[in-house]
């Protein structure tokens, strides 16, 4: 079994910082990354129920690849509307899951990271 890359290691931290005023657990993914579970974030008023969880996996190749994609647990809208198509359920890491296919095209390791990356999903679901 491979420890966490530095890079991922360092990741994150950022997202615990990111997120203080919740848990973040992390798994080795063995490889040298890890899948991350950030719990209870909140997508109210949008969303039922109003709490979730946000999980996405850091390969071992990060920061030189993207953090795509990133899931939820399941969720409807309280307006009725449907998801949309950038959403899709599924099953991962044994659990009920809503994926959320928002990738990005130019990442940049320079610039762009896994907390950032997590906020910007987040600021993007809660405002369809």
């Amino acid at each position: 079994m491979t420890a966490l890359s530095a890079a991922v290691a360092e990741a994150i931290d950022a997202v615990r910082e990111q997120f203080a005023d919740t848990a973040v657990d992390v798994v080795p993914d063995g490889a040298g990354g890890a899948y991350i579970v950030v719990e209870s974030i909140d997508v109210a008023p949008l969303y039922d129920p109003p709490t979730t969880w946000l999980g996405f996996h850091l390969n071992a190749t990060y920061p030189a690849s993207d953090v795509y994609p990133h899931y939820t647990g399941l969720l409807t809208r309280t307006d009725g509307q449907p998801l949309g198509s950038a959403i899709q359920s599924v099953t991962w890491r044994d659990r009920p899951a809503l994926q959320l296919s928002r990738s990005s095209k130019r990442w940049n390791p320079a610039v762009d990271n896994a907390a950032l990356k997590a906020q910007k999903v987040l600021t993007w679901l809660t405002s369809q």
